[in-house]
């Protein structure tokens, strides 16, 4: 119920905030969470748990434990304890058959414990293998939490954006408000994360607040990544506060999971900020002055205390609390029952140091508290506040006998139902290590990823195996810190099919529409690609390009961007001029092609892959958000359309078009001019991937219809994705990710020429270098059918009847007269050209011969004529 006097705006009836809760309508007030909303209004078992369905309450309100996970709107496992209140909202019960008062699959708590210990799947259910897929069916409907509705969350839309942070505060209590404040004083760039709501809309002066936000960990170079909800920030901080305070830790005894049991901070937060009185009558045990206060709140909200305890001075040998129907009813100190419909118990405070463990912090133990606290951090990563230990401590939270209560199972992790007789189990059969048991018997494993479980499991580890707490260790700390969804890690997804402008006139033109990545385009025009091809070489063609990736980088420092990012030279091109590049991982591997042209001194367009225009995005923004650099990226893919018109007919078609000379003197090979064709704005990019004199044409998207009619009106024959394959390959023109894969090189591929070494650095030189120094496995090289015989890419090449190499690219070119084709090689037989080789079609094989360099035109004189 609702505490009084209530504030003015619980009065006004007008202010509920209504959403139903399996299908009974229910009302809050705005400021609730949907969990304080259902307390309020009388709700206490909010889920089942993992295993043994028994029922489960509120225990933390901070949205660390499972309790309170429910399905919201169609996405499940929500912890509803943080969820915001909002109008209309479909909230649900999940893992129960029939209803959370009455769940059937409760039978299991019942026969569940002798029938099915620790494990007890990995050696009862194993024979006979074939009933195996019968016995996990059976074993995910009753056990496991919230399902995946089809379709559920896909209409969700998610985004990332990668951000510099001068300092970066994870944490919004008072260590972490005035941390973040004095970072302020020295300067702008400060910001602070904070996983409740309590501090959204709040202004610190010169502090950026992202709240609710979770830091979902920490990575090398501070990688921050941030969960606010639909965005994913990637924070780069120069310096990075941890204030994450500590978190109460349970006790183990006899019925520790009735509902009912809470934890103090839980209490407090549905006093101090929701207004609702956690019970009637509550007894409090406690380890420190901060949890044993909250009785004093409990008295002010109007609930009896008939007992509060500290435990360090009367440590209570044994505590057993008693229910029905999995409520607490009374608890047992020490043989006497006090009767209550609360219970608050913690063994103390915990520092929530695992972003510091991540981020490569030491953790040692100290015995006189008993508590983990981090040791020596990393450089530029600092803590503050409890999450030091400050404040902290704990006492030996085991208060049962050798076995279980007479009324009730001890759980030692609420998450995954793990009790101490099975940790007792799992000690026995040899799992005497934290991390063998953890796998073992999946304690930390769940949902709160040991927040709530770690502490009390190692130190009943210790107790049980008769070693100390500091020699039994902790689990390994792993990202992330907090759940997150996976569609927010993915990015965008379920996107829509993506044409180009001109899409329609291909499809009236009659061409055949193929998928390429996520396009759909042009394959061929008519039934014979070698018409098109022809045109190309002996008139004009023109096809559409607007798949390509379109970025522009624009700053001071864009230069020294590109710089970092590509292998080869960019500060040196000149304005109006082009460059091939190639991206390189941090490995060294391809990545992406493109070219590069110049069009101020501070201004680049970058063209990229048809696949990869938004990858590159993302490495651009993710380099200089590490670098820091003065300069903008901005993708312009979907605002541009692009064509390339192509044939030794191409300059004078376009002539008739534009005003610009277009002269060989005037308009080079590898220039870039702003000229005006058919009355729209163009950039024109003088290159040639097709073979033949070309322009490149980018111009706004809506535009793309006009000008490829009049292209074509001046004698353009449209040619698709296949002419195109023969045109680039007769150049010997790679595709990156069909000529390359992700072990590929531009070393192997055959670019030695482009990465230059003597740059002081750019992304994967370190890798490149070391390829430079080993000796070659394969190598990239052209070649030719000896018979008129098409491999399929993919083919093996084979060498002394052995599989030595595999074709990636093979089609039929008139202008050469033969079958030609790329193919990896081995170094020794990729070197001289006219090496034999055999290609595995079916179960023939056919002799190949190495071609090195174009297979037409290897001057380049059509090209750039």
């Amino acid at each position: 119920m609702r505490l009084g006097p209530q504030p003015s705006e619980l009065l006004d009836r007008s202010s509920r905030v209504i959403f139903t809760f399996d299908g009974l309508a229910v009302g809050g007030f705005p400021g609730d969470t949907i969990g304080s909303a259902l307390y309020a209004s009388g709700h206490r078992v909010f889920s089942r748990s993992f295993k043994y369905h028994r029922p489960r309450g509120l225990l933390c309100c901070s949205g660390h434990c499972p309790n309170c996970m429910l399905t919201v709107d169609g996405v499940p496992n929500v912890r509803v304890c943080v969820e915001p209140i909002r109008a209309g909202a479909v909230v649900e019960a999940q893992n129960v058959l029939g209803s959370l008062n009455r769940d059937l699959l409760s039978v299991t708590d019942k026969i569940g414990g002798p029938f099915t210990p620790v494990g007890f799947y990995y050696r009862t259910m194993i024979r006979p293998r074939r009933l195996w897929p019968l016995y996990e069916k059976v074993l995910r409907n009753l056990a496991g939490l919230g399902r995946l509705r089809e379709g559920a969350g896909c209409e969700r839309r998610y985004d990332v954006e990668h951000r510099r942070a001068r300092v970066l505060v994870i944490g919004g209590g008072r260590s972490g408000r005035a941390a973040a404040l004095g970072a302020a004083t020295l300067g702008p760039g400060v910001v602070l994360v904070d996983e409740g709501a309590r501090l959204a809309g709040a202004e610190l002066a010169g502090v950026e607040v992202l709240a609710p936000g979770r830091a979902l960990g920490i990575w090398e170079g501070n990688l921050v990544p941030v969960d606010c909800g639909t965005t994913l920030y990637r924070f780069r901080a120069e310096r990075i506060v941890v204030a994450t305070g500590a978190l109460d830790q349970p006790l183990l005894f006899p019925g520790n999971d009735l509902v009912g049991v809470m934890l103090p901070d839980a209490v407090r937060r549905l006093i101090r900020d929701y207004a609702v009185r956690p019970g009637d009558r509550a007894v409090v045990l406690a380890a420190d002055e901060r949890d044993l206060e909250v009785a004093d709140d409990l008295r002010a909200a109007g609930v009896a205390v008939p007992r509060a305890v500290d435990l360090r001075s009367d440590p209570l040998g044994r505590i057993e609390a008693h229910g029905r129907r999995g409520r607490v009813h009374g608890v047992v100190l020490d043989g006497r029952r006090v009767e209550c419909d609360l219970l608050v118990v913690s063994a103390g405070r915990q520092p929530s140091y695992s972003l510091l463990a991540q981020a490569g912090a030491e953790v040692r133990y100290e015995p006189t508290r008993g508590i983990f606290v981090p040791g020596v951090l990393p450089d530029s990563v600092e803590a503050t506040g409890s999450v030091t230990g400050e404040g902290c401590g704990t006492v030996n939270p085991y208060r049962a006998d050798t076995g279980t209560g007479r009324h009730d199972k001890c759980f030692v992790c609420v998450c995954e139902d793990v009790t101490t007789k099975d940790v007792a189990r799992a000690v026995g059969e040899g799992f005497d290590s934290i991390e063998l048991s953890k796998r073992y018997t999946t304690v930390t494993m769940g949902p709160c990823q040991g927040k709530l479980c770690q502490l009390p499991a190692i130190r009943l580890y210790a107790r049980t195996t008769g070693v100390g707490e500091a020699t039994v260790g902790t689990t390994t700390a792993r990202p992330p810190w907090a759940p997150v969804e996976l569609g927010l890690l993915a990015g965008r997804h379920h996107e829509p099919t993506r044409r180009t402008s001109i899409h329609f006139r291909h499809e009236e033109a009659g061409a055949e529409i193929m998928w390429a990545g996520p396009w759909k385009r042009p394959y061929a025009y008519g039934e014979d690609p070698a018409d098109e091809v022809r045109a190309v070489h002996e008139s004009l063609g023109v096809i559409d390009v607007s798949t390509l990736g379109k970025i522009l980088v624009e700053g001071p420092e864009a230069a020294a961007l590109l710089e970092r990012l590509y292998p080869n030279r960019f500060a040196d091109l000149k304005p109006g001029r082009i460059r091939y590049g190639v991206l390189t991982t941090d490995g060294g591997r391809i990545m992406d092609d493109g070219t590069v042209a110049r069009l101020r001194d501070d201004l680049y367009y970058v063209t990229t892959t048809s696949t990869g225009a938004d990858a590159v995005t993302a490495w651009f923004e993710w380099w200089n958000a590490v670098w820091g650099l003065e300069a903008e990226i901005v993708n312009v893919t979907g605002a541009l359309s692009a064509v390339n018109l192509a044939g030794p007919l191409a300059r004078e078609a376009l002539a008739r078009l534009t005003e610009a000379d277009l002269s060989g003197e005037a308009f080079r090979y590898l220039d870039a001019r702003e000229i005006e064709v058919a009355g729209i704005p163009c950039l024109a990019l003088r290159i040639g991937f097709v073979g033949e004199l070309g322009y490149e044409l980018h111009f706004p998207s809506p535009a793309g219809e006009h000008l490829w009619d009049r292209l074509v009106e001046e004698g353009a024959t449209p040619f698709g994705l296949e002419p195109q394959r023969v045109l680039r390959l007769e150049k010997a023109h790679i595709i990156v990710g069909q000529d390359t894969d992700s072990e590929s090189n531009l070393l192997s591929a055959g670019m030695s020429w482009l990465p230059k070494l003597d740059k002081d650095d750019f992304v994967g030189k370190w890798a490149v270098e070391h390829f430079a120094e080993r000796e070659e496995r394969e190598r990239l090289v052209g070649f030719t059918m000896v018979e008129n015989v098409l491999p399929p890419e993919g083919a093996q090449v084979v060498i002394e009847g052995r599989p030595a190499g595999r074709v990636t690219s093979a089609r039929r070119s008139e202008a050469v007269g033969a079958v030609i084709g790329l193919a990896w090689l081995p170094p020794e037989r990729a070197t001289e050209a006219g090496t034999r080789f055999e290609v595995g079609i079916g179960r023939r094989r056919y002799g190949a011969l190495v071609w090195n360099g174009p297979f037409f035109d290897p001057g380049g004189e059509r090209m750039r004529s």
